[in-house]
């Protein structure tokens, strides 16, 4: 109703000078409830008037006179039921709530899968970090295995030394039966004395060469 009201005020045509407003149970039995004379300095007071007396009056009209009493414009107004308008504020405060928990609703909603979101890429994350981890000790444990396994398939350098001083040892006893390389490991300042020899020295660097 203020709403029409103050559309209706802002129209008026010029040459107004006064407001009357009338208010009955019809339109025979209206009788004035207030009259204003422009300028107005409050145009509120006159929608308050208006909407407090059709709390209790079934009609009324607000007319604007010019200066010799000429009616130039009027608007009707319908009375409210105090009743009927709280209802309709409980249905406006009612629809409302059930629109502001839509809301709340739609917001934990987008916010639930973000953090599913987040949770699931967290935990592939994880997965990732942790298949790595269990490749890496495997590949680590495949080269441990493969290093192990080829010390035992490979002769040593001091096996292979001692299998050189007592094939020339052998060659120079010519094949005598003589466990070399026990006597060897016995006695190893003998090992000094081979190296002292030339001959010796030569024959084993010949045998670790390839040299006939």
């Amino acid at each position: 109703m203020r709403t029409r009201l103050q559309r209706w005020t802002e129209r008026l045509p010029d040459g107004v000078t006064s407001l009357v407003f009338r208010a009955g149970d019809d339109r025979r039995s209206e009788s004035i409830v207030e009259r204003w004379t422009l300028p107005i300095e409050e145009v509120d007071e006159v929608f308050d008037v208006i909407e407090d007396t059709m709390t209790e009056e079934h009609t009324g009209r607000l007319i604007a006179y010019d200066g010799k009493a000429k009616q130039l414009r009027s608007i009707s107004v319908r009375g409210v039921d105090p009743q009927r308008a709280t209802e309709s504020e409980v249905g406006m405060l009612v629809e409302g709530l059930i629109r502001m928990s839509e809301e709340q609703r739609r917001f934990l909603a987008t916010i639930t899968d973000s953090f599913q979101t987040m949770h699931d890429t967290i935990q592939d994350a994880i997965f990732t970090e942790r298949q790595h981890h269990e490749d890496m000790a495997d590949a680590q444990l495949a080269i441990a295995l493969a290093e192990h396994d080829a010390t035992k398939n490979t002769q040593s350098t001091t096996d292979k030394a001692l299998g050189l001083i007592a094939d020339v040892v052998s060659q120079k006893t010519a094949g005598a039966p003589l466990d070399i390389r026990e006597y060897v490991l016995t006695n190893p300042e003998i090992i000094d004395s081979l190296l002292d020899d030339e001959t010796i020295v030569e024959m084993v660097l010949k045998k670790a060469t390839g040299q006939k």
